[in-house]
């Protein structure tokens, strides 16, 4: 399989012509080396983008006109670059001996000023000045001045641009979706006129061997897709919009015979080419990497940073990374090389919605999780070390470097999750890490269904997340046994992934057990016990107490508050007698008794507000729960506690008679 890219960015080059008046002529240089087999390789090694290609370069019958759809201009010019490779090396045996005549003409027209023709060098065109400049006699008073065009009211002359006098090798018209054809104005503003200008224009170049028109359409995210549907809808245009743009381009196809082709990426494909862009600028640089180096973290950075040109982005990285060694292969490349792309990071939480100022996740952890002040403490004091660390690291101190790596202990109910979610945040808000995705599973999700899925498996969850909870971490090994390869495959490439991501991941293992929990039910303890790898790799313990009966009662009256429902305040002295018998007992279930003690009172809220038959309900009715109702819930959880001490399954819906 190949390693490296052919094409790691498009080669975009300008110069002035000094004819009758200077302008400036950009255009594509297109390498002598790629052939259809190149691009085959490419695409296999990771370019799943450029795979439409292939059938055109091979298509007996080739189109004259090429239309591209593509994210942006860099992806648009590399598709062109594959094509326009290809049919070169496909119609000229010895593109060596052309590609040399060609050179020797070119360097003696440069000399003059004047643009010399070649199928290695294709004119950039926009839209607009294509339009205009073919168009004149229709345009008296317009035309931007792009390429030096000038006309005015007086019907100056107005200058030829050189690309005019390109009638034999082909040309790219860049089509900007927002400024040029693929606004609405063809089909709608100008009606069939301006229909047939466009037409016109791109017929003038219908002797040249290639037109290539790059339709740019940038990526939106379903969020700001569907923001921007409900901004459409809310002006009255939505279908005004999509139905013109492509009735454009739909014209185009038909009128010129063109076919048609769509260079994108999905968001995982993406991430696998962003990869293959950087171990192609190490190759290209001569830099080798270092046994165990994670191209992940830097991938997942780079992919979030804003810039279009993603091939030059990643050219840049790289030279940075490198900008102080003596030579660039002095060492093998290693993961602190790029710490500086911390800066980077993409901060995953907005901070402000609907004018409203949204809460930190410092803040959220603070004034939303009732009690657990040493929790609290230990879970900032780790923000506070990592942070620590990476202000040394960036000064060139080392050897501070620190496994993000814990456990989380406690009785079922007692916030381990939600703390862990809010630890990666605040994390993330730090820039710690480059991202929140977030994965909370349970141990035994990591084993395969087939021997040798387990390890592939859990590699995937260290891979596409960045905060990783292990919830009931012992249920991967648990009763399974030595002989159990599935646990044993899964456990060997968990001690691998902790290892190769203990500073750029957060990882939790979360599960019941702590000073408060009996010996034979601390099975977090007996899961640490039994693997020693993943022991060593561990940097702290966090236990979660069980509640107190005051804090059962602020944690129901949270769930009541974020649920818009209000309470009698008499009901909080009946919800903490009834806390008081629970708390100790052997299964008591934390914050989830004071969620299921709600959901029954809203059972028995509905009951007494229905029961009225009314027509209508205020909003008064449809959020207040009674004292009655607090006093019926508190009598049927008690009644269903005591069934289950006796042995019988109570948690079916069926209440006592009352």
């Amino acid at each position: 399989m190949k390693k490296n890219l052919s094409l790691l960015k498009p080669d975009v080059q300008s110069k002035i012509l000094c004819g009758v008046m200077a302008e400036k002529a950009e255009y594509l240089n297109i390498p002598m080396e790629i052939d259809l087999s190149a691009l085959r390789a490419d695409v296999k090694a990771g370019a799943l983008q450029f795979s439409e290609l292939e059938w055109l370069i091979e298509k007996e019958n080739e189109p004259k006109y090429i239309l591209i759809s593509a994210n942006n201009l860099e992806q648009g010019y590399l598709a062109v670059t594959y094509l326009a490779a290809g049919f070169n090396r496909k119609h000229n045996e010895a593109i060596e001996i052309l590609k040399a005549e060609c050179e020797e003409e070119e360097k003696e027209n440069d000399q003059s000023g004047v643009w010399t023709e070649s199928p290695f060098r294709i004119p950039l065109i926009m839209d607009n000045d294509l339009l205009a400049g073919v168009n004149l006699e229709d345009n008296c008073n317009i035309f931007p001045m792009n390429n030096m065009f000038m006309q005015g009211s007086q019907n100056a002359i107005v200058h030829t641009p050189y690309w005019m006098n390109c009638r034999q090798n082909a040309v790219c018209i860049v089509a900007d979706e927002a400024n040029g054809w693929g606004g609405l104005g063809f089909g709608y503003t100008g009606g069939y006129r301006r229909q047939e200008r466009i037409i016109n224009s791109l017929e003038y170049f219908k002797e040249n061997d290639k037109v290539y028109i790059l339709r740019l359409e940038p990526y939106i995210s379903k969020s700001d897709a569907d923001a921007r549907e409900e901004e459409e809808m809310q002006d009255g245009n939505t279908e005004y919009v999509s139905e013109g743009t492509r009735a454009q381009w739909n014209h185009i196809v038909l009128s010129l015979a063109a076919d048609e082709v769509a260079v994108r990426l999905d968001q995982k494909g993406e991430k696998r080419y962003y990869k293959q862009l950087l171990k192609g600028n190490f190759d290209k640089k001569g830099i080798t990497v270092k046994k165990g180096f994670s191209y992940e973290r830097i991938v997942n950075i780079f992919a979030a940073m804003a810039d279009e040109k993603k091939c030059a982005l990643a050219e840049k990285i790289v030279t940075y990374a490198v900008k102080d060694w003596k030579s660039p292969g002095e060492r093998p490349i290693e993961n602190n090389d790029f710490r500086f792309i911390d800066r980077f990071c993409r901060v995953g939480i907005p901070m402000e919605k609907k004018g409203e100022r949204r809460k930190s996740a410092r803040e959220r952890l603070m004034q939303e999780l009732v009690g657990m002040e040493d929790v609290k403490r230990q879970i900032l004091n780790v923000v506070n070390v990592m942070k620590y660390n990476q202000i040394r690291e960036r000064m060139g101190l080392r050897g501070g470097g620190y496994h993000n790596v814990h456990v989380m202990l406690g009785a079922p109910g007692t916030a381990k999750t939600t703390a862990a979610r809010l630890m990666g945040q605040i994390m993330v808000e730090e820039q710690l890490l480059p991202d929140d995705r977030y994965v909370c599973l349970n141990g035994a999700e990591l084993k395969g269904k087939y021997v040798g899925h387990s390890a592939p498996k859990t590699k995937a969850v260290f891979e596409n997340n960045d905060i990783i909870v292990i919830d009931e971490a012992y249920s991967l090994v648990e009763g399974s046994g030595e002989n159990d390869s599935f646990a044993q495959e899964a456990l060997a490439q968990l001690i691998v992934e902790l290892e190769n991501h203990s500073m750029d991941k957060l990882v939790i293992f979360a599960g019941y057990g702590g000073k408060h929990v009996s010996e034979k039910n601390n099975k977090m303890k007996e899961f640490l016990d039994a693997n020693p790898g993943i022991r060593s790799r561990i940097n702290s313990t966090i236990c979660f107490d069980s509640y107190s009966p005051d804090e059962m009662v602020q944690i129901f009256y949270r769930i009541a508050e974020n649920s818009h429902y209000k309470l009698d305040e008499r009901a909080g002295g009946i919800v903490r007698t009834h806390f008081q018998k629970r708390v100790g007992e052997e299964n008591f279930g934390n914050g989830r008794e004071a969620r299921r003690l709600l959901e029954t009172a809203v059972i028995y809220t509905a009951e007494r507000v229905l029961g009225q038959n009314k027509t209508n309900y205020t909003r008064a009715e449809m959020q207040t729960i009674s004292l009655e109702d607090v006093e019926r819930a508190v009598g049927q959880e008690e009644y269903a506690d005591n069934l289950q001490k006796a042995g019988q399954n109570t948690r079916i819906l069926g209440f006592r008679a009352t």
